[in-house]
């Protein structure tokens, strides 16, 4: 008679890779420029990597230079090559919707690029 006892248990942990979230969403510091833009960086991949989608959540008092207006479209290529869902949570707004238009992002923009910046079909 066998006596299954006598062998040891196992114990298996079975972890879901990270690549299998389905979103996430991201909440920025509040100084979003050329100083900090290389820990936003490391941010936005990390997320962008481990998720489906990702969400990103500006607060209305942030500061915002051109380098996360180019992080932030560099981000898009990025994760629409990998195929990956980038998105902000809310149409850019206060400092983020100045940084546009004096860059001249907002002149000749692409449907896509409304609707991520703006989250509007097209400028009107």
């Amino acid at each position: 008679m066998n006596n299954i006892s006598a062998f040891p248990k196992l114990c298996i942990e079975v972890k879901m890779p990270a690549s299998n979230n389905i979103e996430e969403r991201v909440i920025l510091s509040k100084n979003l420029t050329v100083r900090t833009i290389n820990s936003v960086q490391q941010e936005l991949l990390q997320s962008i990597e481990k998720n489906k989608s990702t969400t990103i959540e500006l607060s209305d008092d942030c500061q915002v230079d051109i380098s996360f207006i180019q992080l932030m479209e560099a981000a898009r290529i990025y994760a629409g090559t990998a195929g990956k869902h980038i998105a902000l949570a809310r149409p850019a707004s206060n400092a983020a919707l100045d940084v546009l238009q004096r860059s001249g992002v907002l002149e000749g923009m692409s449907d896509d690029d409304a609707k991520f910046w703006l989250h509007q079909k097209g400028i009107q």
